[in-house]
């Protein structure tokens, strides 16, 4: 019996490797060091258009220049992610009375949309061992 489940286990552990794949992303020429840079990473469609929990999230104290978040054992697949420059600290992606956002921000690709933001399809890519990704905020 305890062979059969030895085997069993290697065998389900051999059939659906685990993939622990690293993302690093560059948020270049940061303006100021006020507030937060906030990350949100992506695994489909559905987190994209937030009806299910984004796979992560992640804030750090914002820095003048070049910030740098390094996120590891993400499984192979695709994903995209989107930034903000949360510059007063209120948690927040601030914008003006018609929806322009005030405050800068970012998508994987560097993706823009035209008359609102881009589309899953403009943010997704593939990762597969380690990725680096440079954006600036827009």
């Amino acid at each position: 019996m305890k062979k059969s489940m030895f085997t069993l286990i290697i065998s389900i552990t051999m059939a659906f490797p685990v993939a622990a794949e690293t993302l690093t992303v560059v948020i270049k020429n940061v303006e100021s060091a006020n507030g937060y840079i906030m990350l949100v990473i992506l695994a489909s469609e559905q987190e994209f258009d937030g009806d299910i929990e984004a796979i992560a999230s992640m804030k750090q104290r914002s820095l003048a220049g070049d910030n740098t978040f390094t996120v590891g054992n993400l499984p192979e697949g695709d994903y995209g992610f989107r930034i903000m420059h949360d510059k007063n600290s209120n948690g927040e992606l601030d914008s003006n009375f018609v929806g322009m956002p005030t405050e800068p921000w970012g998508f994987s690709n560097n993706a823009t949309g035209t008359m609102g933001p881009p589309g899953w399809s403009d943010v997704k890519f593939s990762l597969s061992g380690k990725a680096t990704q440079i954006i600036t905020l827009n």
